[in-house]
């Protein structure tokens, strides 16, 4: 009688208790037709809504071309797939900058209650780290890591996290990573420990977002939406794992958040260095805080640097010329690479390195321009132009050639949900209230 009910049991556990990844293909399918059920304004289908959506869900065939290809040896497919990101990429800065020069626009709430986002915003969450701790114990004895040359700009403490397999693909650089290569370092941080910020890294995109709808766009449903939307993009449980892919959206959507805390927002935005791209923003969020709050916010930023530099002393393995080298890479202070095969993604399928030389000076150029452009910046500028920059970096990007979209999904949500924003602006105080 003992053996049957523990068999009984065994039975029941598996029928009802045994959980495994849904296939990338159906989860597309999935996510497609639920974020249509939710989001897609069907009585004004000619809606800029209903075109992001069409468009973000254009993302995902991309990257699993990629990934199919990576995983198959097909590089034509993989190259494709790179190509496809890459136009995707330059559509969605053109939607960034058509932004800017919107003035009307209409409320277009989600299609459900707030009570059956917020189901779904916790159902979505818990499904996301279902995934992650899964792929965490699955491959708990073997963690794959990415290799990036010292030649690169980046930020070691970052790099020794390791990534914690989600789906089917886990690193599309591991293959170029092998024992004793330059740029691979020996210290290695517990995969639990990557777990546990990832999620967290994870958790504060979504409550970021949400209190972003809540507070400054002054509608809950909103930010439920951005929210719901955010965690039903494939790509968000695809490169879930990633760290470096989440990390840097979650401050800067609490960047966004304090934006009317200028040393706050400071501080975050400086964190987001850790990857390096972001330091471009510094033009864009100083002509945006230039009539009121530039003193505090430059004090933020230089506290937050400040702690990525103590960082990296803290961490000092070698001589002061190491500590040097990580310094360099920390703030880009490199020559361009120009060995093909330091480069992964797109640049590393044929294409001449020095052709990355026009497109780091046209992104350069597009920096300093948004310092002077919108004259006038809100907060539904700040947060468009942020996404374009953040977008175009992947063109020249050596390391990622397109992947890095966690950068800017959060904006981008933001940026698709927002309200008119005209009035969210910081004024000096001789010509009127600030916000």
């Amino acid at each position: 009688m003992m053996f049957e009910n523990q068999q009984l049991y065994e039975q029941f556990n598996e029928i009802f208790f045994s959980y495994e990844h849904v296939g990338s293909t159906t989860w597309l399918y999935l996510t497609t037709l639920l974020s249509i059920a939710v989001f897609f304004k069907f009585g004004r289908l000619f809606s800029m809504r209903n075109l992001d959506i069409i468009l973000l869900t254009l993302f995902s065939p991309c990257f699993m071309l990629v990934s199919y290809g990576e995983m198959n040896g097909f590089p034509e497919t993989e190259r494709l797939g790179y190509v496809t990101l890459w136009v995707m990429g330059g559509i969605f800065i053109l939607r960034m900058f058509y932004d800017c020069t919107m003035i009307r626009r209409p409320l277009l709430e989600p299609n459900l209650s707030a009570g059956g986002l917020s189901f779904l915003v916790f159902s979505l969450f818990v499904l996301l780290v279902s995934n992650v701790s899964v792929g965490y114990i699955q491959n708990e004895t073997e963690v794959p890591r990415d290799a990036k040359s010292l030649s690169m700009p980046g930020y070691r403490i970052l790099e020794d996290l390791p990534p914690v397999p989600v789906a089917f693909w886990e690193s599309p650089f591991e293959l170029h990573q092998q024992a004793g290569e330059p740029g691979v370092y020996p210290f290695e941080m517990s995969q639990a420990l990557s777990l546990g910020l990832v999620i967290a890294a994870q958790f504060f995109v979504v409550m970021g977002l949400i209190l972003v709808g809540s507070i400054h766009f002054e509608n809950v449903r909103m930010g439920l939406g951005a929210a719901v939307f955010y965690l039903l993009i494939p790509y968000t449980g695809e490169m879930g794992g990633h760290i470096d892919h989440v990390l840097p959206g979650a401050l800067l959507v609490w960047a966004i958040l304090f934006y009317r805390k200028p040393f706050i927002a400071g501080v975050l935005l400086s964190l987001s260095f850790c990857i390096y791209y972001p330091l471009f923003l510094i033009p864009l969020w100083v002509s945006f805080y230039w009539q009121r709050g530039v003193v505090k916010f430059g004090t933020g930023v230089a506290l937050g640097w400040a702690l990525l530099v103590l960082g990296l002393v803290l961490t000092q393995r070698e001589d002061v010329g190491d500590l040097i080298n990580q310094l360099k890479r920390m703030h880009g202070f490199l020559m361009p690479q120009m060995d093909p095969r330091a480069f992964q993604g797109l640049w590393e399928f044929g294409w001449a390195p020095v052709y990355r030389i026009p497109l780091i000076t046209a992104f350069i150029m597009m920096s300093i321009t948004y310092a002077m452009w919108p004259a006038q910046k809100n907060l539904g500028s700040l947060i468009s132009c942020t996404a374009a920059l953040l977008l175009a970096t992947r063109f020249w990007n050596g390391e990622g050639g397109g992947l890095y979209l966690g950068w800017s999904l959060p904006l981008i949500v933001l940026i698709m949900f927002r309200p008119n924003l005209e009035d969210r602006v910081m004024l000096s105080r001789e010509t009127g209230n600030s916000t």
